[in-house]
């Protein structure tokens, strides 16, 4: 009987402790939001070509750029993910990661973000990041820290600006629960 339970409610246990963690409402950094009253500008600045999360290298775009008071917040997006998000890249040399390769020694700045990745339905999943930029292979190598999910997709996803406030998706909850 202990074996059974084990074996059959251990990964059961740990699939509705993942489930709680998604949708339990989450909130941007507010240094990612990109105020209503902030202009787009579209002419290349953003330098990220690249992310490497989690092990798997995945193509971005920028799209436009907002100046807020003395940072530049880059959208982006990685479409063969369906990917959309904002990043911040902090004017300061850090150390590089482990990951990264030698010749960014020296070349890496603090990078911020987020991204929403659509799925299936009307959700997407919330992923905010830490990690650093490599100025000289134009990669994001970024770590997940905080998670969640919310009731964009689509166009709304492409133009989302983000919001002060938390955000959740009932249409994950929903369709979870059942």
């Amino acid at each position: 009987m202990i074996v059974w339970m084990a074996v059959g409610l251990g990964p059961f246990l740990l699939q509705l402790r993942s489930f709680a963690t998604f949708v339990k409402p989450h909130k941007i950094s507010e240094q990612l939001v990109a105020p209503a009253n902030a202009k787009e500008e579209t002419h290349k600045f953003c330098p990220v070509k690249e992310w490497l999360v989690a092990g798997a290298r995945c193509n971005t775009k920028s799209t436009h750029y907002y100046r807020i008071n003395n940072r530049i917040l880059c959208r982006t997006t990685a479409p063969q993910y369906n990917a959309h998000g904002m990043y911040i890249l902090e004017n300061t040399t850090v150390e590089p990661y482990n990951a990264t390769y030698a010749s960014c020694s020296g070349q890496t700045t603090h990078f911020h973000g987020n991204f929403y990745h659509g799925s299936i339905g009307y959700f997407a999943i919330y992923a905010e990041t830490q990690g650093i930029f490599c100025s000289s292979d134009n990669t994001a190598y970024i770590a997940v820290s905080g998670r969640g999910t919310y009731d964009i997709n689509g166009q709304r996803l492409a133009h989302d600006r983000g919001e002060y406030g938390y955000r959740k998706s009932y249409w994950n909850i929903f369709t979870g629960t059942t």
